[in-house]
């Protein structure tokens, strides 16, 4: 019997970081906006429902202009009523934020971002992450 094999590669038009933070997202919103010029508003958490019923809610903070989009996620989940994962990437609980960024003018490049976060004082680390390694990366596609 032939096998086949399902190819589920996504094509994504963001860069992804991790951030480690103990502060609480409000605050590191407060910071993004203030190395950015930006403007994070907290918006109506994220809700990823599965096909076994069961969902997961994401708490957001979003910046949207014409040719800039940023999203500030909490990795710990709001809720969950699977309770396998407490995290947006369960394989990345030692993250605590991630920020999806996209610039389709091409005014900032992703290292230039990468620094800018590096150099805000309540964040202990960041890192770029690979999209296409992540095992739960479905979780990011909303």
């Amino acid at each position: 019997m032939k096998k086949y094999q399902l190819d589920n590669y996504f094509k994504v038009n963001f860069e992804l970081f991790g951030l480690v933070c103990n502060k609480k997202e409000y605050k590191l919103a407060w910071y993004l906006n203030q190395v950015f010029g930006f403007n994070l508003v907290k918006q109506d958490d994220i809700k990823i429902e599965f096909s076994d019923r069961s969902f997961i809610l994401i708490s957001n903070y979003l910046h949207q202009t014409e040719h800039i989009k940023m999203e500030l996620l909490h990795n710990k989940l709001e809720c969950s009523t699977n309770f396998r994962h407490n995290y947006v990437i369960p394989e990345l609980n030692q993250i605590d934020y991630l920020i999806k960024f996209s610039d389709n003018s091409e005014e900032m490049s992703f290292e230039d971002v990468h620094v800018i976060i590096k150099q805000i004082p309540i964040v202990e680390y960041v890192m770029r992450l690979n999209f296409d390694v992540l095992k739960s990366k479905e979780n990011l596609l909303y």
